[in-house]
């Protein structure tokens, strides 16, 4: 056992890490499929959106029968009067907002693919740059070829130092817990309107696997549009509700926030700690709980977990008070490194996200 341990280590650390860059390489593959499937499914649900019936105009065209002298001359039959229009025009104009909103959410999920890219390009590139050296000259860029790429996916370690970026310092480990906050709470928001409409896990999967890989504003972006959408195909039926009776007891919210707030605050501690890395772990399978249908989202329970997180917020910031002071917090999205910078921008995102549900541009 000992020997086995000691070749799966020898396998996840430089100069063999196979393992980590497998690991990384994966969630760049998994996060592109992600974003294909949900992108095309509502590319090809906003195309096949239903067109109300338009608003009956003038008088019904009759057929014209032969005269007959034997038969009495009936009456004219009475203009067809639209009964119907005021419905019609509500559900047109009902559609022509939600297609307006639908436009914002896109904006903004374009806005977030675009700063994430960017962002973990810009990892990447300092990765690279780190392990192959400066360029030969100032106007020259490293070079790369398949077998320096190889050797640098091996030699270095993309997975671990991306999330010790993350809590390398006090304004980069307090953006990383509001914004692992920010996710784990919008997964509950999302959970709760995927029973009220009762969708498929086929339908969820992609959005689950995107909470676990990207920053939250872009997957709530798109599920956001997917619930706009819904209701476009069905607008005459309310969404359909869960079953009220269960037979499952589902766990209070507010123990997995503790755990998920407890972990958040110890990931800054132990960063160089061989447990580190299981604690990430444990973060992004606390993210999920949401979703697996044991975990209550009665409104109630969630804000007292609002407020739990509230509190280990406060407790943060109250810790790192003599080394760090609030500018150098909010200037930490700006000054910290590319994977902090990715989690912040995507937190003020997600803000702009929150304000336009709150504006009007709610489901």
């Amino acid at each position: 056992m000992v020997d086995l341990g000691g070749r799966v280590a020898a396998f996840a650390n430089p100069p063999q890490n196979i393992v980590g860059s497998t690991l990384f390489l994966a969630y760049i593959a998994l996060a592109l499929y992600g974003t294909t499937a949900i992108s095309t499914s509502l590319y090809s649900q906003y195309n096949s959106i239903p067109t109300p019936p338009s608003k009956p105009t003038g008088k019904p065209k009759t057929k014209t029968k032969p005269k007959d002298k034997k038969q009495t001359k009936e009456p004219p039959p009475p203009e067809e009067s639209p009964q119907n229009a005021p419905q019609q025009l509500q559900q047109q104009s009902e559609q022509n907002a939600r297609k307006r909103h639908i436009k914002i959410y896109a904006f903004l999920a374009s806005i977030s693919f675009a700063t994430l890219s960017y962002h973990m390009l810009s990892f990447l590139i300092s990765s690279y740059t780190a392990y192959s050296g400066p360029p030969k000259n100032l106007h020259s860029t490293p070079d790369m070829t398949l077998t320096s790429l190889q050797e640098w996916l091996l030699h270095t370690s993309l997975f671990d130092t991306f999330a010790k970026d993350l809590v390398r310092d006090g304004p980069s480990a307090a953006w990383t817990q509001g914004a692992v906050l920010a996710t784990y709470f919008w997964n509950i928001w999302m959970a709760d309107k995927a029973q009220q409409r009762s969708y498929p896990l086929k339908t969820l999967f992609p959005y689950i696997l995107l909470t676990q890989i990207l920053p939250i504003s872009l997957t709530v972006s798109l599920f956001i549009i997917q619930l706009h959408l819904t209701s476009l195909h069905s607008p005459s039926s309310p969404p359909p509700q869960p079953p009220t009776t269960t037979t499952t007891k589902k766990t209070n919210p507010t123990l997995p926030t503790i755990i998920l707030n407890a972990s958040l605050l110890a990931l800054a501690p132990l960063r160089n700690h061989a447990v580190f890395i299981p604690l990430v772990l444990l973060t992004r399978f606390i993210l999920v709980t949401p979703f697996s249908g044991r975990v209550s989202l009665r409104d109630a329970q969630v804000v007292q977990s609002i407020a739990i997180s509230g509190g280990f917020v406060f407790a943060q910031l109250f810790m790192m008070r003599k080394t760090t002071s609030m500018g150098e917090v909010v200037r930490g999205v700006w000054t910290g490194r590319e994977a902090v910078k990715a989690l912040g921008w995507d937190a003020q995102v997600g803000a702009v996200v929150h304000l336009v549900l709150g504006w009007g541009g709610g489901v």
